[in-house]
């Protein structure tokens, strides 16, 4: 029996503050968000709903639920691909109650006590993260997903994406990896992940920037050529029409918010 593969993209936690509002959560991957105190939340059929701390909450790729914040809670956020489990346009935000969700809550509290630990180890930290998404999915409505077919030639291409960002990807490229036309990989791309190959790309690039942008030193010119972006104007304008702040104003924030819980 084979479980579907869970590819953790980014495994994170931030203080939310005015960049958080008017977010548009796009993209080809899931979402797992936890949030420590009230203030926060998303925008669901015209609906201000808050995200609660006393749940935690899955979003299917390319919700595109939009972001407002009047507060600052702490955010503890999870990116990450299923293969094989697509999500439900029926089911855009599902919150999972940590009361009644057994070995929920308990895996949620020792994730957040790794994100304390100045010495947890890597490795620990993915696989509690890992942990908490299969107890979180197994909670799930049989309605939120459903199982696709998976065509591992499709599985390949994203694999070579997800490795490759600092190199020039093109359809043509892909195709020949798939080994198949452009149009039939195009077309069963699509139907596979819910995007265009040019969105997963562009998806996984600006999540990498902004992981190196949270954790590492390297500037900005650097981390455009780390994933494969030639124009600083471009990679700036397309960070900050995804993350609702430029790069280095992005910086600048964690950086504060890193110094006033010291």
């Amino acid at each position: 029996l084979n479980a579907p593969e869970i590819h953790l993209c980014a495994v994170s936690k931030t203080r939310l503050s005015s960049f958080w509002n008017h977010l548009m959560l796009g993209g080809c991957y899931w979402r797992l968000y936890h949030h420590t105190a009230h203030g926060a939340g998303v925008f669901l059929d015209g609906k201000k709903i808050e995200l609660v701390p006393e749940k935690v909450y899955l979003l299917p790729p390319n919700c595109n639920l939009r972001t407002w914040s009047d507060g600052i809670p702490e955010q503890l956020y999870i990116h990450f691909e299923v293969e094989n489990i697509s999500g439900s346009r029926a089911h855009l935000l599902n919150g999972v109650e940590l009361a009644k969700a057994g070995c929920v809550a308990g895996i949620l509290e020792e994730l957040h006590e790794c994100f304390a630990q100045e010495n947890c180890p890597p490795a620990r930290r993915k696989l509690l993260a890992l942990s908490l998404l299969t107890a979180s999915i197994a909670k799930l409505p049989k309605e939120a997903f459903s199982e696709i077919d998976c065509d591992r030639r499709i599985i390949n291409a994203c694999d070579f994406i997800r490795s490759n960002t600092d190199k020039e990807i093109n359809l043509s490229m892909l195709a020949h990896i798939a080994g198949l036309s452009e149009n039939v990989f195009l077309r069963d791309f699509k139907a596979q992940t819910g995007s265009t190959p040019y969105q997963y790309l562009l998806h996984v690039r600006y999540t990498q920037a902004a992981r190196l942008l949270q954790f590492g030193n390297c500037t900005i010119d650097e981390i455009c050529y780390m994933i494969g972006v030639n124009d600083r104007f471009h990679f700036s304008r397309t960070f900050k029409r995804m993350y609702g702040v430029p790069p280095a104003q992005y910086r600048k924030h964690l950086q504060e918010q890193a110094s006033a819980e010291e």
